[in-house]
């Protein structure tokens, strides 16, 4: 078959819309995959530091503490997009706190459970608009929650329902969470910023009750 002159420069035309298609694809494909490393790489290995998450010595010994076998499992504040399981680390080494906050919120080992004492319970939030991981942006919106507002974690035994009293900007060179406390309550914590030290937006919310 032979084919025109015309025909032939369709082709080539074909052809080069083909391979630029192609190569804009390969390039958005290398922008997330840059996007993915740089929160992994600055997000996940300054969190820990960003929360400051510090006892005194007294609390130091976790079997100080309550021993009661409910963690928390999940938590939702509805109305403010904050819904998420909640991981359980048996240690606090950061390597596997950061581990943890790659998947949901994280416990702190050692603090409150839910209904005795202070439960502490931290997670990721960024500004960046391109986020693959969503548990980057677990905590986006917990600087919106007001006070009043109901938060829910469940464990075991039922939902434990939490009344939110204040959110708060922490300076970044504040360090004490005490988790023990005359009355049970709830501590949520994240950085105001993704991959640098920065301040810390910290909720807590007095104890209300066992659904």
């Amino acid at each position: 078959m032979v084919f025109t002159q015309i025909e032939k420069d369709i082709a080539k035309q074909i052809f080069k819309i083909g391979l630029l298609i192609l190569l804009i694809f390969i390039l958005f494909t290398l922008l997330i995959r840059v996007f993915d490393s740089i929160n992994n790489i600055d997000g996940s290995n300054k969190i820990i530091d960003q929360t400051k998450v510090e006892t005194r010595k007294e609390f130091a010994d976790t079997r100080s503490l309550p021993v009661k076998s409910y963690l928390p499992l999940s938590l939702d504040i509805p109305g403010y997009n904050i819904s998420t399981n909640i991981e359980s680390p048996l240690n606090t080494k950061v390597e596997v706190l950061d581990n943890a906050l790659t998947r949901a919120a994280v416990y702190y080992p050692g603090s409150g459970t839910p209904g005795s004492n202070n439960t502490l319970i931290f997670g990721h939030s960024t500004t960046f608009k391109i986020v693959r991981n969503k548990a980057y942006q677990i905590f986006n919106n917990l600087k919106n929650v007001p006070a009043g507002t109901l938060v829910y974690v469940r464990t075991q035994e039922g939902v434990h329902v939490y009344k939110t009293t204040k959110v708060q900007r922490v300076s970044k060179y504040t360090s004490w969470i005490q988790f023990k406390s005359e009355k049970p309550m709830l501590t949520l914590a994240t950085c105001d910023g993704f991959g640098k030290a920065s301040d810390r937006w910290v909720l807590e919310a007095e104890y209300v009750g066992l659904q």
